[in-house]
Order: structure tokens, then sequence, then C-alpha cells
């Protein structure tokens, strides 16, 4: 199967918007208080962890649903008795583990 570029782009809006949010949450202390109650590193960290946490594996499992076909002529390396050689035919479909 291809890789579907939609299916990346939505999730990692969602991660943006998340990590968006996740800032603004954390700098709401600071704006209900009045002053600087969480830091601007602090602030940034937790966007990065929300972004992170659905980037992350939305990333992966675009990177997983990949299947391949390794085409015929590849060279191949086995240990010995097999040796190497080249392969003649198109695989099955691998799926990306």
């Amino acid at each position: 199967m291809a890789l579907v570029p939609s299916v990346i782009t939505g999730l990692m809006d969602s991660a943006f918007v998340a990590g968006i949010a996740a800032m603004e949450a954390a700098a709401q202390t600071n704006i209900d208080n009045s002053k600087e109650l969480v830091s601007e590193t602090d602030i940034k960290a937790a966007g990065g962890a929300a972004f992170a946490a659905i980037a992350g594996p939305a990333i992966d499992a675009y990177i997983r649903s990949q299947t391949l076909i390794v085409p015929p002529g590849q060279v191949v390396l086995a240990p010995p008795p097999a040796g190497t050689g080249a392969t003649t035919a198109p695989s099955p479909p691998i799926p990306v583990l």
C-alpha cells in the first residue's frame, strides 16, 4: 500500500493545534495572576510535549503503513551455505515493521 499524505497531514495539524492549546493553557496561569508563574521555557515544553504525544505516533504509523516490494536483481547477502546472490523476481509485499 502506498503512503497517503492526507493521513499524516491531518494528524500533524491536530498535533500542532494540541501544542498551541497546551502552550496557551500553561500561559493562562501568568495572565490570571498578572505575574510570571510559569516560565517561557515551561510553556514551550508543554507545547512540545503535547505536539510530540500526537505527532510521534502519527509519524510512526504513517511510515509503517507503507508496504515494500523488493524488485528483482537486488543483491542478497546471506551467511554460508547460502552465500551471495541476487533476487530473481519481485518479493511478495513486505510490511514495514
